[in-house]
C-alpha cells in the first residue's frame, strides 16, 4: 500500500526541517530582542519629554503593540520573503533543482512544503517577540488588552501568510536568489509605504495590509474584520496557486527528456 506522504515527499519535507531548524533558535532571539526594544523605545519617549514637551503623546500599552504591529509589518515580514527567495530561485542557482523535479513530487506538494517551512519558521519567531512585547509591555508601561492584542496576532498571521506566498512567488519567477529576494522586499516595502499613506478614515476599513495595526486603536465592525481577514487569505492562496502553476510549467520540459 503506497504511503502518503510518498518516500520522495517525505525526504522533501526532512530538507526543509533541515533548512529551517539552524535558524529557529537564532531568529526567534533576535525577533525577541525586537519585541523587547520595542518596548524599551517607548519607555524612554516620556524621558525625552521635557526636552520635546507637546511634541510625544502619552505612553500607553495600545501605543506599545500598536508599534510593535506596524514595525513587524515593515520588518519581519521584509525578513519573511527574504527568507522566501531561496525557496525555488536558490534552488535553481545552485542547480539543485533539476533533482527535485526529476523526482516523483507533486508540484504543489513543493511548493506548499516549501510556503510551510518559511511561513511556520518566521511565525514561530513572530509569536515568541509577541510574547516578549506583552510581558515588557505589562512590566514597563501597563496591563494590555490580552483580546484586541491577540487578534491583532491573528489578523497579522495572514498578513505574514500573505507576504509569504507573495515572496514564494517571486521566488518562482526569478532567476536568481538575490534578484528574488530584493525584488520580493522591495514589493513588501513598497505595500508597506502605500498602505501607510492610505491612513484616512475613508480607507482604513479596506487597507488590508495594515489591518492589523488599525483595529487596535479603532472600533471596526466584526464583518469588516472577517472580510479582510479573508481577503488577506485569498491573497496568500492566489499566489500559491500562482507559484505552483509557475512550478509546474518548468517541470514539464524536465519530464519530458527523461
Amino acid at each position: 500500500m503506497r504511503s502518503f506522504p510518498s518516500i520522495p515527499t517525505k525526504a522533501l519535507i526532512l530538507k526543509e526541517w533541515k533548512y529551517i531548524k539552524g535558524k529557529i533558535i537564532p531568529l526567534s532571539i533576535g525577533l525577541a530582542l525586537f519585541g523587547f526594544l520595542t518596548v524599551g523605545m517607548l519607555k524612554v519617549l516620556p524621558n525625552l519629554a521635557e526636552y520635546l514637551e507637546g511634541l510625544i503623546p502619552e505612553v500607553t500599552p495600545e501605543m506599545s503593540i500598536e508599534s510593535f504591529v506596524n514595525s513587524a509589518i515593515s520588518v519581519i515580514s521584509i525578513i519573511a520573503v527574504i527568507l522566501c527567495a531561496d525557496a525555488v530561485a536558490g534552488e535553481r542557482e545552485h542547480n539543485t533543482l533539476v533533482l527535485i523535479q526529476t523526482k516523483p513530487i507533486s508540484p504543489f506538494s513543493v511548493i506548499i512544503t516549501k510556503l510551510i517551512a518559511r511561513y511556520l519558521l518566521v511565525l514561530f519567531g513572530t509569536i515568541v517577540s509577541a510574547i516578549v512585547l506583552y510581558f515588557s509591555t505589562w512590566g514597563l508601561i501597563g496591563y494590555p488588552d490580552i483580546i484586541s492584542f491577540i487578534l491583532a496576532m491573528f489578523v497579522y498571521a495572514l498578513t505574514l501568510f500573505a507576504f509569504t506566498s507573495i515572496g514564494i512567488f517571486i521566488s518562482t519567477i526569478a532567476k536568481s536568489q538575490i534578484s528574488a529576494g530584493a525584488i520580493s522586499a522591495g514589493i513588501v516595502f513598497l505595500i508597506t509605504i502605500i498602505s501607510s499613506l492610505l491612513m484616512f478614515e475613508e480607507f482604513q476599513p479596506y487597507n488590508i495590509f495594515m489591518l492589523s495595526v488599525n483595529l487596535i486603536s479603532i472600533d471596526f465592525q466584526a464583518s469588516t474584520i472577517a472580510i479582510g481577514c479573508f481577503v488577506l487569505f485569498l491573497v496568500g492562496v492566489v499566489f500559491s496557486a500562482l507559484s505552483i502553476l509557475r512550478y509546474y510549467s518548468e517541470k514539464e520540459p524536465t519530464r519530458k527528456k527523461v
